[in-house]
């Protein structure tokens, strides 16, 4: 089992409700875990979340041991809030400005979106799922091992 505390940290946010709350990390224990890296002011990122969102609704729908976790790129707490909203999934709390850093540098993201594909054992499967899932829209060849080509982002600075 992997040890996704020293990813993401004790506590991560989660939906209850509709509405954000702590949880803990162990929540992720024995899933696969894509590490979402983006942001609202990015075209790319706003085009791309519902399909995500879509994906991750039919996975998780079927029973998948799948979860995503959001890396919010975005340059204030409101417009944090405002993005995840949109979304149905996990995050690291916006004021964890440590781990979103590591993590950007963990998996060298130097532009978003990027989705990181991690097994239950914490292993890196896709560091481009995106990609994968942009041809994949059914989900077919989930978790996607192997499938790595680029698409437009925007680059961070």
């Amino acid at each position: 089992m992997a040890e996704f505390s020293n990813l993401f940290g004790q506590r991560i946010l989660a939906k209850r409700d509709g509405k954000p709350s702590e949880v803990s990390v162990t929540e992720l224990d024995g899933k696969y875990v894509g590490v979402y890296f983006s942001a609202h002011w990015c075209p790319p990122c706003r085009a791309f979340t519902p399909l995500l969102r879509k994906t991750y609704n039919m996975l998780t729908g079927l029973g998948k041991p799948f979860e995503i976790i959001f890396i919010s790129s975005d340059r204030s707490q409101e417009e944090f809030e405002s993005y995840y909203e949109e979304m149905p999934w996990k995050a690291v709390p916006y004021s964890e400005t440590t781990y979103r850093s590591a993590l950007g540098r963990r998996f060298s993201v130097m532009g978003i979106p990027t989705l990181v594909i991690l097994s239950p054992e914490g292993h890196v499967v896709n560091t481009n799922a995106r990609t994968a899932i942009i041809r994949d829209p059914e989900a077919s060849r989930f978790p996607w091992e192997g499938e790595e080509e680029r698409y437009s982002c925007c680059v961070l600075q």
